[in-house]
């Protein structure tokens, strides 16, 4: 089952990284089909059409987190992030639905329907009605300005949906009964509590259980920069409603902070876990590299072991308060530590680098990352964009003469180029520099294609840059049958 889940996320791989670029957009879509809905009144048949998408569109809603955590299918994850359009448009066409009853013929309500003899008739109404009641309130919160004023409290009245989606299934099995037994949605509904039940307790069809038994409103720790990701506070920025449970928390989502993945996560304690020790170290060398790459040197006051490929977390303060950020270790020398950042933006980070004197102290946190150089002997291919060169570099550094490996290093511009004559030092690398924004002598121009590059099938793949190279490329390779890759992707 898990190696199915693996072939259909790599087929619909092209299509999640469309809806993930385009989230905001297909959002808007749906809120103009919202608005577009109220079309039904002039429409032929508009009541049975308006109705039948509504209910449509809500099963839609309910179960996108079953093919999400219960089957593992990955695209599933990055339409959950459009679950609060989706509710606009079912809310508003539920609405148009049972308007339609009332604005044409307003004296109908108390003459024809709820004073009729016909038993399944009433009951249907009357069931259709109050989940229509029900979904009034959840269309009017499906906005992040409702999250934030409502907290913990959304989520309670959010889960509403499941008594909604009962009634609309018996609103829907009286009307068929009116005309033929039809157990059809009864079936669907029992699959899907059937299902959910199965979410709940974390099982998952993908091979791993997703979900781990921890108290309710259980806090989670970033080792990396000490962010605590608390229920009650919520994520605003990335649209995680108040009351979502760390293990609710879409599988794509990072530290809001320092940007590592859940995986770097640890359940906080407020009884006694504390965050990861700082460490004090002295600037020794601040270099420009070229006019927008700066080489940055620390020495630390004790010895810290580190793999190849980790990173760690500096911190600092400034007049807008203390903020962190986490960067690569390009080298590793006794109690010397290498990395190359970017200065590009006009950010904190950025204008206090520009300022910090040669021989400062900072305060760092680490060293930590799972993306991090195998201890095999197997052919090696390296991929890295920009600054990004750092953990491949290390971890090239780190590898002996006699191991095949290639790098294919990538900027924009040949004055972005850095430590090409350290690239060119190392024994037994095959060097392939590439530009994408001009042509340069000694370099190939165009971006890295993956099929391009011929590989043995027990080639290792090591991916590191913008989100959008490492998912194509590991798209490719995977289409290719490779299963050793490794990857970092940076915002």
């Amino acid at each position: 089952m898990s190696e199915l889940i693996i072939r259909i996320n790599t087929l619909l791989s092209p299509i999640e990284n469309i809806l993930k670029a385009h989230k905001k957009y297909i959002g808007y879509f749906f809120l103009i089909l919202a608005v577009l809905s109220f079309g039904f009144f002039w429409a032929d048949n508009g009541v049975k059409e308006s109705g039948e998408k509504a209910i449509f569109v809500l099963w839609v809603i309910l179960w996108i987190p079953i093919f999400a955590r219960v089957f593992g299918i990955r695209i599933f994850q990055a339409i959950m992030s459009l679950r609060q359009e989706l509710g606009i448009l079912m809310g508003t066409l539920a609405f148009v639905h049972g308007a339609m009853y009332i604005v044409p013929y307003p004296t109908m309500i108390g003459e024809s329907y709820f004073w009729l003899d016909d038993t399944t008739v009433l009951s249907y109404l009357a069931f259709g009605f109050f989940a229509l009641l029900l979904t009034i309130p959840l269309t009017l919160t499906s906005t992040k300005w409702a999250m934030r004023v409502m907290w913990r409290y959304w989520k309670m009245l959010h889960r509403m949906v499941y008594v909604i989606i009962i009634f609309t299934v018996i609103h829907v099995v009286l009307i068929q009964w009116a005309k033929h037994m039809e157990w059809g949605p009864v079936i669907i509904l029992v699959l899907y509590f059937g299902l959910k039940v199965l979410e709940w307790r974390g099982f998952s069809f993908a091979g791993k259980n997703t979900k781990k038994i921890y108290p309710k409103w259980q806090k989670w720790l970033c080792i990396p920069c000490g962010y605590i990701y608390d229920p009650l506070l919520w994520d605003e920025a990335d649209g995680i409603a108040p009351g979502t449970e760390f293990s609710d928390i879409p599988d794509d989502w990072r530290c809001p902070d320092c940007g590592v993945t859940k995986a770097d996560f640890v359940p906080f304690e407020d009884d006694g876990t504390k965050t990861p020790p700082w460490h004090e170290a002295k600037i020794v060398e601040k270099t420009y590299l070229n006019p927008v790459t700066l080489k940055l040197v620390i020495e630390l006051t004790e010895d810290l072991k580190s793999i190849a490929g980790q990173f760690v977390t500096f911190m600092w303060s400034d007049a807008e308060w203390e903020f962190s950020r986490s960067y690569s270790i390009a080298e590793h020398t006794g109690k010397q530590l290498t990395f190359l950042i970017k200065l590009t933006d006009l950010g904190r980070w950025a204008r206090l680098l520009r300022d910090i004197s040669s021989d400062a102290t900072i305060r760092i946190r680490g060293i930590f990352g799972r993306f991090v150089l195998q201890d095999t002997q197997s052919p090696k291919v390296f991929l890295a964009t920009g600054t990004w060169l750092a953990p491949i570099y290390n971890m090239i550094r780190a590898l002996p003469e006699w191991v095949n490996k290639s790098l294919y290093f990538t900027v924009a511009t040949c004055t972005e180029l850095f430590y090409v004559d350290e690239l060119k030092s190392i024994q037994g690398l095959d060097l392939h520099i590439h530009t994408t924004k001009e042509q340069t002598p000694d370099c190939n121009y165009g971006r890295v294609d993956v099929d391009n590059i011929i590989a043995t099938p027990d080639t290792e793949w090591y991916l590191c840059g913008s989100p959008r190279m490492v998912e194509e490329a590991t798209t490719k390779l995977q289409a290719r049958g490779y299963e050793k890759i490794y990857s970092e992707e940076f915002n």
